[in-house]
């Protein structure tokens, strides 16, 4: 959104070229994750993990 710290996800979200589309939401989804973190930690460099390769979030989840 135009308002700091308030993040929009789905059909309430609008933008030129938006697809009516699960897949958008998914989309805005993570990068409203991105946002709010940056908003929360600003200057902080944000670290990406993947689920499939990374041991730590294996282990977190209990499945490494």
């Amino acid at each position: 959104t135009s308002v700091p710290g308030i993040f929009a996800v789905g059909d309430i979200n609008t933008y030129p070229g938006k697809k009516k589309l699960i897949l958008s939401g998914f989309h805005e989804a993570a990068l409203a994750a991105f946002g709010v973190q940056a908003h929360l930690n600003p200057g902080k460099k944000q670290f990406l993990q993947y689920t499939t390769t990374s041991p730590v979030m294996q282990k977190r989840l209990g499945v490494g």
